[in-house]
């Protein structure tokens, strides 16, 4: 587990990158925008977000959140434009303010475990970056959601958003690209 650190975005298919990190980020390019799928920690969306400029500097059209925990969805304020439609599973505000609630128990009982990688982590993208000043972590509000699925076109590009509330969250999901059958 290594946070965002790479200097670049990795292909994984054609129109398709990965920017690794805690959780990894992805970059849907369309011919009518970008599409990203979930944007890391707060200190890790400037590099996702500068990965991504490299591949495409294009709007980006939609954010997808494919579940609620803090390393996908702390990166947000860097990686969306003015207009971006952010997504997730209808779960999502319950499972929210249920992690709310749960953050003092968590951080109390987990901290030993994440510390010393998160602390060296913002240290090692400081250093890339050049500067000591690192966004927060962004609390998204979400524009769209959808309870079981839900089918989007961009820029020629079909994507299928399928509600799977038996992964790590309540509000998980998948991205199904149905005709590159990823």
């Amino acid at each position: 587990m290594r946070p965002a650190a790479a200097e670049r975005a990795e292909p994984v298919a054609p129109g398709l990158w990965c920017s690794p990190g805690l959780s990894n980020s992805y970059l849907l390019t369309t011919g009518d925008g970008r599409v990203i799928v979930n944007t890391g920690m707060g200190f890790e969306g400037p590099v996702h977000r500068a990965n991504f400029d490299a591949v495409d500097p294009s709007p980006v059209r939609y954010v997808i959140i494919t579940q609620g925990h803090v390393d996908h969805v702390g990166g947000l304020d860097s990686v969306r434009d003015p207009g971006t439609t952010v997504v997730a599973q209808a779960n999502w505000t319950m499972w929210r303010d249920d992690n709310e609630r749960l953050m003092p128990y968590r951080a109390k009982r987990s901290a030993f475990a994440f510390s010393d990688t998160l602390a060296s982590g913002i240290r090692a993208i400081q250093r890339r970056l050049g500067t000591t000043g690192l966004p927060g972590q962004s609390v998204p509000a979400v524009d769209l959601d959808f309870e079981d699925t839900l089918a989007l076109e961009v820029g020629g590009r079909r994507l299928e958003l399928i509600s799977v509330p038996g992964g790590e969250t309540t509000d998980s999901l998948v991205v199904w690209l149905p005709d590159e059958r990823i």
